[in-house]
């Protein structure tokens, strides 16, 4: 059964930070090396420098960015920059933002959640992680001793208690309006009052969290857990912060994922339609007509522009993968040799669609 908690919420204090918005800063692993500088500069106490700080010439296994990380959080809460909230309490949070041109809110409800193998089936992956993510978050978190990052989970709530639950709390405002860069509007309130509190946590015990967003974060939290464990037993550890959110919330947005790889040779990208009919049937299209044929496709399909042909490329016999899954282990792994270094996920493939053959990209139905 998943179980959540209430917990003590670390929040900045606006009458020391300053103006909310300027302190706002996306999870670490969106931030390119133009935004981190552009936040950094944006406010000495800007959320970035502790999640992606700058790395200095002189850093070394003593001294980093991790390390500055732990100094900085302490000092912040010395200073009173950074507040802890006198009771535990359950967090909702606001989300306004606009999509396609239409306006949109999403509701999620940040909580403590026990941490669990997902052998156990209460908390369920939907992607693979990479070691090197999770080294770093590792160092981060073992520096700081905080969960910086919250992890986004999703439940179904078929029967409707868990809104039903949250409908009947009282919330009080913590931050009531903080914008960021791309002028999304969040607000946060809290609900600290025990008997609704045990309603909400009672409502959730029959549900099973989806992870949405922080694999990484959430393998990491285990890994922490397990040391912690073996150290000083049963703690703080065992448990991460996430936010969880309704899977049927209107306010809920799923946007396709795009990678653009770089790097790739003619020859290559010559190669690949006869590596992947092998295991694929392929079907040859002109560009304009990819993305229509792509959305009537089943899960397991994937649509492929080598910059001369496009094809929609579906497994040759039935089987249980997402075209996300395919398309990086046949394409991305097997026939280009899936380099970290020369792979960029963005949010809109227009602007990177293949013109030349140094550049491939494939686009999932996920």
């Amino acid at each position: 059964m998943a179980e959540i908690s209430p917990f003590q919420g670390v929040h900045f204090n606006a009458a020391r930070a300053g103006n909310q918005s300027d302190l706002i800063s996306p999870p670490y692993d969106v931030i390119g090396p133009e935004q981190q500088r552009r936040l950094h500069a944006r406010s000495e106490f800007n959320y970035v420098r502790l999640v992606l700080g700058e790395e200095r010439p002189e850093d070394d296994g003593a001294h980093n960015r991790f390390t500055r990380a732990g100094e900085l959080l302490n000092s912040w809460l010395q200073k009173g920059v950074l507040l802890t909230d006198a009771s535990p309490g359950l967090y909702r949070q606001r989300i306004q933002y606009t999509v396609h041109g239409q306006p949109k809110t999403l509701h999620g409800l940040t909580a403590l959640v026990r941490l669990s193998d997902y052998s156990q089936g209460i908390v369920l992956p939907h992607e693979k992680t990479l070691r090197g993510p999770k080294a770093d978050l590792e160092r981060l978190m073992d520096a700081t001793g905080a969960n910086l990052d919250s992890i986004w989970m999703m439940f179904e709530d078929n029967s409707g208690a868990v809104r039903r639950a949250l409908d009947e709390a009282l919330w009080a405002p913590v931050i009531d309006d903080a914008r960021d860069e791309n002028g999304v509007l969040y607000s946060l309130q809290v609900c600290d009052d025990s008997s609704a509190v045990q309603a909400i946590a009672l409502s959730l015990s029959s549900e099973t969290l989806t992870i949405a967003d922080g694999h990484h974060r959430y393998e990491t939290a285990l890994v922490y857990s397990e040391k912690m464990r073996e150290r000083c037993g049963d703690g703080p550890w065992d448990w991460v912060m996430a936010t969880l959110v309704w899977t049927d919330d209107p306010g809920l947005t799923v946007l396709p994922t795009h990678r653009v790889v770089r790097g790739i040779t003619e020859e290559q990208l010559q190669a690949l339609p006869q590596l992947l009919s092998r295991k694929f049937i392929l079907q040859e299209l002109p560009l304009e007509e990819l993305e229509a044929r792509l959305n009537a496709a089943p899960e397991s399909a994937f649509a492929l522009w080598d910059g001369a042909k496009g094809f929609i490329v579906q497994p040759n016999q039935p089987i249980d993968q997402l075209g996300a899954e395919l398309s990086q282990q046949s394409v991305l792994a097997e026939a280009f040799g899936f380099d970290t270094a020369n792979l960029k996920t963005v949010p809109d493939c227009s602007r990177h669609w293949p013109s030349t053959a140094s550049t491939a990209a494939a686009r999932t139905c996920s």
